[in-house]
């Protein structure tokens, strides 16, 4: 087998490779995403902050997990 080759393959290996760590951080962000969603919502504290900055937070979380729920293909 000729180099060209195996340059190639760890080429397309270190691709799937970084693929790969790509999709898991995006999942650990989704699970941080909910896990702030949730404490936004039903944290004591949250009642503290302004209603229209709480919405305005929810609402961008929201968007935040909708969006990367469709770039890791949940939705």
């Amino acid at each position: 087998m000729s180099r060209a080759f195996i340059k190639e393959d760890d080429g397309e290996r270190g691709n799937a490779v970084a693929d790969i760590q790509f999709r898991e951080a995006k999942i650990e962000w989704l699970k941080i995403q909910e896990k702030k969603l949730d404490t936004l919502k039903n944290s004591p504290k949250s009642k503290s902050v302004k209603p229209e900055i709480l919405e305005r937070w929810i609402s961008e979380t929201e968007a935040d997990i909708q969006k990367t729920k469709t770039e890791l293909g949940y939705m």
